[in-house]
């Protein structure tokens, strides 16, 4: 029997980045929605936002001229 207050069927409450829910859409090959999640991410000031350009998990957007504008603006080179 575990512990966690989610196996219990209690509601909780956790902080999940807007980078980890673009992944999740990602995954759905929801792009746009990826893309709005990672705005959000961009406007929360996420540390995560780094390695964009190098984690091939957001290969799927990187010909996408608004994830271009995004590593821009992030500071990225491109």
């Amino acid at each position: 029997m575990t512990s966690a207050p989610f196996a219990a069927g209690k509601n909780t409450k956790a902080y999940v980045s807007s980078c980890q829910v673009a992944l999740v859409y990602l995954g759905l090959r929801q792009n746009d929605r990826a893309m709005k999640h990672l705005e959000h991410a961009f406007q929360e000031h996420s540390t995560l936002l780094v390695y964009l350009k190098m984690d091939p998990r957001f290969d799927p957007l990187r010909s996408d001229s608004r994830f271009q504008d995004l590593l821009r603006r992030i500071g990225l080179p491109q």
